[in-house]
C-alpha cells in the first residue's frame, strides 16, 4: 500500500504533468485564422447552433441543413466558443483537450501493454508530428481518436480481467460501449472500426462465445442511448433522412467516388502510407525496423501462435492497425486525417519496439528540442500566407464594408464559412446561372436571392466574374458597385451601401 506521502507526491506529479500537457497543447492554438474549407465549415455550423438555438439540426445557414456528420463535434466547438469567446482559441479548445485526454488514455493502456515503460507510448503520441498538428485543425478526427481510445481502453481492461466474474467486468464493458457510442455520435460508422480488430482478436484467442460476451445487453443499451438517440430524433423529424445516412454517407462513401475524396485506386498508397510513416517522426525508425521484419513476424504462423499463447498484446496491436487500415484502403473516400486514430496503436507498438531511454543525454536533449519546436510549428502557420484564411478576409470586409453585412453571399464558389465566427454574418453560396455550377452545390440562384429584397447583403465573387455579376445586378434594377478585393475575390455591394433595395 502507498503511504500518504507517496500518494500526495503522485497526485502532485500527475497535476503538474497534466498542466504541462495543457500548456503544450494550447500553445499558439489560436494564433492562426480559420483555414477553409473544413475549419470554416465545422465552425460555421457550430456558430449557427449558438445563433439559432437549434442544437439538433446542423445547418450552414437558415435555409440549408447539413446532416453529413453527427453533431458532437459541432457541440464541442460551440462549447469552446461559449467558454473562451468567438475566436479561434474557443473553436480549437475541444481539440486541445481531446489531444491531452488521448495522451492520458494511452498511458492507461500502456500500463497493461508496455508495463515496464508505461510513460513511453504517451510520450511518443504527444510528440508525433501528425497527432500534434491535427489537434490544431478543426475536424472530427482528434475528437474521434479520443473516443475510440477510451473504447479500446475499456476492452483492454475487460480482457485483462477476463478471469473475474461477469458483474465485476461489466463497468469496463460499459466503458467500451460508451466510447463507441461517443465515436458514433462524432463520425458515424467509422467510429466503430476498432471493434473489428477487437472481435477478430477475441475470436482468434477464445472463440465465438467470447465474442458474444462482448455484446452484453447493458453495453449495447448504453451504446444505443449514447450513440443513436440523435439519429432516431432526426429520423422522426426529417422523414427520409435515414436513407440519406445509409446510402450517401455510408454506402456511397465506401463504394463510390461521388464525394470526390481521392477515389483513385492508387491514392491510399500516396495518402495513408506517407502520413503513417512521416507522421510518426521523430519515432519513425523503430516503425521502419518493424516493417522490415514483416515477413518474419506478421505473416509468420509461428509468430502469431507464440504471441497469442504467451504475449497477446503485439498481436492485438497489429490487428488494431491492419484491419481499420484495410477498410480505409478499400473505401473510395480517402483523406489524410482519416488514419489519425491509428496513431494510438502505433504509439503503443513503437513504445514496445524503441530503444529510447532517459539515460541517454543526447536523446533527451534532442527530444526536448523537438518538444519546444512543435508549438513553434503552429505559430509558423499563422505567418503562412494561406489564401483561404477566413480571418484575413474578415478583416478586409470589416475595413471596407460599413456596417458589417448581415449576410455574405459567395457566387459559384465554396464560401469562406469561417466568416461567421469573426463577423457574426450568415454565409450562403449561390449560382449566377444554374445551381451546382462553379464546382460547388449552390443553395439558390444569385438573382433569386436578391429579389427577396433583404438588406445588408454583400456579394463575394471571383474577379473574373465581377463584370457579369455587376451587369446582372443592374439588369434587375440594382446599382451594384465594387467595394474592393482580397486575393482573387472582389466585394460587391448590390444595394449601394446596404440601403433599401429598389422597388421595396
Amino acid at each position: 500500500m502507498m503511504s500518504f506521502m507517496e500518494k500526495k507526491t503522485t497526485t502532485v506529479r500527475t497535476f503538474f504533468i497534466i498542466m504541462a500537457l495543457l500548456v503544450f497543447s494550447l500553445a499558439f492554438q489560436g494564433s492562426r485564422g480559420l483555414w477553409e474549407r473544413d475549419e470554416g465549415r465545422y465552425t460555421n455550423i457550430a456558430m449557427r447552433m449558438l445563433q439559432s438555438g437549434d442544437f439538433i439540426v446542423p445547418a450552414f445557414n437558415d435555409d440549408v441543413p447539413h446532416f453529413a456528420k453527427p453533431p458532437l463535434t459541432y457541440w464541442s466547438i460551440a462549447g469552446g466558443v461559449s467558454l473562451l469567446g468567438w475566436n479561434e482559441w474557443g473553436a480549437r479548445l475541444p481539440n486541445a483537450l481531446a489531444f491531452v485526454g488521448t495522451i492520458l488514455v494511452i498511458y492507461a493502456m500502456a500500463r497493461r501493454i508496455v508495463p515496464d515503460r508505461a510513460w513511453l507510448p504517451p510520450l511518443i503520441y504527444a510528440t508525433c508530428i501528425v497527432p500534434f498538428c491535427a489537434a490544431n485543425v478543426i475536424t472530427t478526427d482528434t475528437l474521434l481518436t479520443l473516443w475510440e481510445a477510451i473504447a479500446v481502453l475499456g476492452f483492454i481492461e475487460w480482457w485483462h480481467r477476463r478471469e473475474d466474474s461477469g458483474m465485476s467486468r461489466l463497468p469496463l464493458n460499459l466503458l467500451m460501449w460508451s466510447g463507441f457510442g461517443l465515436a458514433f455520435l462524432t463520425k458515424g460508422p467509422p467510429g466503430l472500426l476498432p471493434l473489428i480488430a477487437i472481435m477478430v482478436f477475441v475470436g482468434i484467442k477464445d472463440g465465438l462465445k467470447a465474442i458474444i460476451r462482448l455484446f452484453s445487453f447493458s453495453g449495447i443499451l448504453v451504446f444505443v442511448i449514447v450513440g443513436f438517440w440523435w439519429y432516431v430524433l432526426v429520423a422522426i423529424t426529417h422523414p427520409g433522412i435515414m436513407k440519406y445516412f445509409i446510402r450517401d454517407e455510408f454506402v456511397n462513401r465506401i463504394a463510390t467516388g461521388m464525394h470526390h475524396r481521392n477515389p483513385e485506386w492508387y491514392k491510399p498508397f500516396v495518402i495513408y502510407i506517407p502520413v503513417l510513416i512521416i507522421g510518426t517522426v521523430p519515432w519513425t525508425l523503430p516503425l521502419i525496423r518493424a516493417i522490415r521484419s514483416f515477413q518474419f513476424t506478421l505473416v509468420s504462423r509461428s509468430w502469431w501462435k507464440d504471441k497469442l499463447e504467451h504475449n497477446q498484446w503485439p498481436a492485438f496491436l497489429v490487428l488494431w492497425v491492419a484491419l481499420p487500415l484495410a477498410v480505409f484502403f478499400l473505401s473510395s473516400s480517402r483523406l489524410p486525417l482519416y488514419v489519425l486514430p491509428l496513431f494510438v496503436p502505433l504509439s503503443l507498438a513503437t513504445g514496445r519496439l524503441t530503444r529510447f531511454t532517459p539515460n541517454s543525454k543526447t536523446a533527451v536533449c534532442l527530444l526536448a528540442a523537438w518538444i519546444v519546436m512543435l508549438p513553434a510549428v503552429k505559430f509558423a502557420g499563422s505567418l503562412y500566407p494561406f489564401e483561404k484564411d477566413s480571418r484575413k478576409m474578415a478583416r478586409m470586409i470589416a475595413d471596407k464594408v460599413h456596417p458589417i453585412p448581415r449576410e455574405i453571399v459567395f457566387v459559384d464558389s465554396e464560401p469562406f464559412w469561417g466568416l461567421n465566427l469573426y463577423l457574426h454574418s450568415e454565409v450562403e453560396r449561390v449560382s449566377i446561372s444554374t445551381p451546382g455550377t462553379g464546382g460547388t452545390l449552390a443553395d439558390e440562384l444569385l438573382f433569386a436571392e436578391l429579389v427577396e429584397g433583404e438588406t445588408g447583403i454583400l456579394i463575394v465573387a471571383e474577379k473574373r466574374k465581377e463584370a457579369r455579376v455587376l451587369a446582372g445586378c443592374r439588369q434587375i434594377g440594382y446599382e451594384a458597385r465594387t467595394l474592393g478585393g482580397y486575393g482573387k475575390w472582389v466585394l460587391i455591394d448590390p444595394y449601394q451601401g446596404f440601403g433599401k433595395p429598389p422597388g421595396s
